[in-house]
């Protein structure tokens, strides 16, 4: 992993470029990740703050559906 302008430059395991972030304020959780190749992203939104037990969800949730995403479109 690297990281460019606080965002993580990350590869997925089929080697595409993937921009990610997530955080948090005020009792809302986030996280955004991005594939570059095929202009596809997902956005998750949460009303979990950052001190709840299934916060760690959010990320996993959103690299799930991308990859998901990946699947459905025949890669």
């Amino acid at each position: 992993m690297k990281i460019g302008l606080a965002w993580h430059l990350l590869k997925s395991p089929n080697g595409s470029d993937l921009i990610w972030h997530n955080g948090g304020t005020g009792g809302y959780s986030s996280s955004m990740v991005v594939n570059v190749k095929d202009q596809t992203a997902v956005i998750v939104l949460s009303n979990l703050s950052a001190f709840h037990p299934k916060t760690k969800n959010i990320d996993k949730l959103c690299f799930e559906l991308l990859n998901q995403s990946e699947s459905n479109s025949g890669k």
